[in-house]
Formats: structure tokens, C-alpha cells, sequence
């Protein structure tokens, strides 16, 4: 049996830690070598661990011997600051991938998300590997993320017997998670757009490394969709979170978050509406049929993450300033209602 020495970039980061675990545990693997600008809180006695940046570090000394990247270093919420965004993302990916090429690995393995699908009024429910990559403008996460899609073909085009899996995610949640989706999705801040009830859906990030540990111990070349099975409607999904939102009109929540954004206040930009006005939930077939399968529901994973949200917003001012500025588009829309009614 031939023994893997894993390269895993984020390592200390939600889905890196989670994976360290079961790579530790794999009678595959060897060596994991661990690339991540801080420490993982967890350590196992065959990790190696570096502290670089893979967007200005020198990688190829660092990839010596091994056999697969598991690339998730990333930044995952969008950024005022798109320009370090994009050299973090893009650039730092490209670095890794040309080390890659240099070392000669053939093998890595990505974690993208599904908001490269982008959320769009004509969307099927739900979407499959084949749809195309819609990005919806402005929202750097999305965009950048079939950037790297796009990369990561190209360069399986151009090594020879490379093998590259791309796991497009649904926004992973559990313990642990605080990222943008994690905090609209539980509610933090609650913001609702009047008239749209898209459904919901999530990934638990256990299942997610349960994924790429298949993806590491065998060949899975191409693209899968990672979610749970299913989806909650708009109200099931409302139903578990601890605070309820008040519907604010489209065009006046966009401005107020345009506002909060521009203002440095928010850190909910208004080209994230989309993704919460239309539907962008996944097929998992695919994965499945290669013998992965989650083990938790929609519903679980949810509740999970808003009792481990409990804790003060990480940004006080900010989460007040959303709830409060959205709450006064909310009182606002509700009196041009009222005058029109009366009016009429």
C-alpha cells in the first residue's frame, strides 16, 4: 500500500483542523505537512508544520516528497480591501499550483464554494456539477472562486496524469464556524428581503472532511457538489434562528448595507443580496455515488451553529449597527406603506 505525504494549506483554519484529525487516523498517510500563516490549536506527532504565506512564500522547498495538496487557504468573506482579497485567493493559488508543477505533484485537492453557481431568478432546484459558473458580480468570494476553478483546469490540462478534485461547497457550518454565512444564516445580524424566501441549505464541515479525506485516500478526478441532502424551506430555516428579521424591500436594504460598507460599519456588502433573494442549493449525487454520504441534516447542522453563535458578535458595533440600520429601513418602508395606503 503506498503511503501519501499530504500538504495541507489552512491547516489551522475550520476545515483544516477537521481534516488533520482524520488524516492522522489514515493508514495512507505518512508525513502531513501543514502551511498556514498561524498554528493549528490541534498538533499530531507527524505534522509539519510551517508559518508562511503561500501568496509570497517560497512553497517548493516545502512541498519536498509529497504526493497531494489539500489546498484550502483562502478568505472566505468578502473584503473591502479587494486587491489583497485577489492576492490572497488567486494569486497565492497560483503560486501553488506552478510549485506544484515544479515538484512534480500531480495531485491536489480544493475545497470551492457554491456561490460560484451564483444565485439567479432562473436557477434549477436543485443545481448540478454541469450548470455553469455564475458568479454574481461584485461578490469577490464568488468571483474569485471560479477564478481558481478556472486555474486549477488549466493547469490539470497541462501536467501530465494530474488528478484534481474540486469540492464545491455549500456554505459550511457546525461548531466553530463565524463566517459570513454562519452569522446571515443564523441570523447574526437577521436580515430578510421582502418578498424572497429562497430555500436554505448547508454542508456540515465534518462531512466536508470526510470528503476530502476520500478525495486524498483515492482518485477522484473532477468537480462535486458537497451539501446535505436536501433543503429547508425559508421558513423552516427562519425558524430556527434566535432572532427574527423584519422583510426590508430590496432596493432599500441595498442601500443601507451600501451605506454600513462603505462606512466601514458592515461587513455584509449588498452584492451578497442575491444570495439571499434566489435559490443556489445543490445535487450531491455525484459525490454520493463515489461513496461519500453526510451524516448530518440541513436541520442538525443549523441548529448547531446558532447555539455556538451565542457568544457576542465578534464585531459589536457593527452587528448593532446592521440591526439598527435595518431595522430603521424596516420601520421606514413600513410608514411609505402606511402613506400610500392612506393616500389611496
Amino acid at each position: 500500500m503506498e503511503v501519501l505525504d499530504v500538504a495541507v494549506t489552512g491547516i489551522a483554519g475550520l476545515l483544516g483542523q477537521r481534516l488533520l484529525a482524520r488524516l492522522d487516523a489514515s493508514p495512507v498517510v505518512g508525513r502531513v505537512v501543514g502551511l498556514d500563516v498561524r498554528d493549528p490549536e490541534r498538533r499530531i506527532g507527524r505534522l509539519e508544520m510551517h508559518r508562511v504565506d503561500i501568496s509570497t512564500a517560497d512553497l517548493e522547498p516545502l512541498l519536498e516528497g509529497v504526493s497531494v495538496i489539500v489546498h484550502l487557504a483562502s478568505i472566505v468573506d468578502p473584503l473591502p480591501d479587494d486587491s489583497f482579497e485577489t492576492r490572497v485567493n488567486v494569486d497565492g493559488t497560483r503560486r501553488l499550483l506552478d510549485a506544484a508543477a515544479n515538484m512534480g505533484i500531480t495531485k491536489i485537492v480544493r475545497v470551492s464554494t457554491a456561490a460560484v453557481y451564483g444565485a439567479w431568478p432562473g436557477n434549477p432546484v436543485p443545481l448540478t456539477e454541469d450548470a455553469p459558473l455564475r458568479p454574481n458580480p461584485g461578490f469577490g468570494p464568488a468571483v474569485q472562486g471560479a477564478e481558481v476553478e478556472r486555474m486549477v483546469a488549466v493547469w490539470r490540462q497541462a501536467v501530465p496524469d494530474a488528478v484534481t478534485t474540486t469540492l464545491r461547497a455549500a456554505p459550511v457550518l457546525g461548531r466553530g464556524s463565524q463566517h459570513l454565512w454562519a452569522r446571515l444564516l443564523s441570523g447574526r445580524p437577521a436580515i430578510r428581503v421582502r418578498g424572497a424566501a429562497p430555500p436554505v441549505q448547508t454542508v456540515h464541515a465534518d462531512d466536508v472532511a470526510d470528503a476530502l479525506l476520500l478525495a486524498v485516500e483515492r482518485d477522484l478526478p473532477g468537480v462535486f457538489n458537497v451539501a446535505a441532502d436536501g433543503w429547508l424551506d425559508a421558513a423552516a430555516a427562519a425558524a430556527l434562528r434566535r432572532r427574527p428579521a423584519a422583510a426590508v424591500p430590496a432596493e432599500l436594504l441595498s442601500r443601507a448595507l451600501r451605506r454600513l460598507w462603505s462606512t466601514g460599519l458592515g461587513d455584509v456588502p449588498a452584492e451578497a443580496l442575491p444570495y439571499l433573494t434566489h435559490p443556489w442549493v445543490l445535487a450531491n449525487d455525484r459525490l454520493r455515488a463515489a461513496g461519500w454520504a453526510p451524516r448530518h441534516t440541513n436541520e442538525e447542522t443549523l441548529i448547531e451553529t446558532v447555539a455556538s453563535l451565542t457568544k457576542p458578535f465578534p464585531k459589536a458595533k457593527v452587528a448593532g449597527g446592521v440591526t439598527g440600520l435595518l431595522g430603521a429601513a424596516a420601520v421606514l418602508s413600513g410608514g411609505v406603506v402606511l402613506w400610500r395606503n392612506r393616500r389611496r
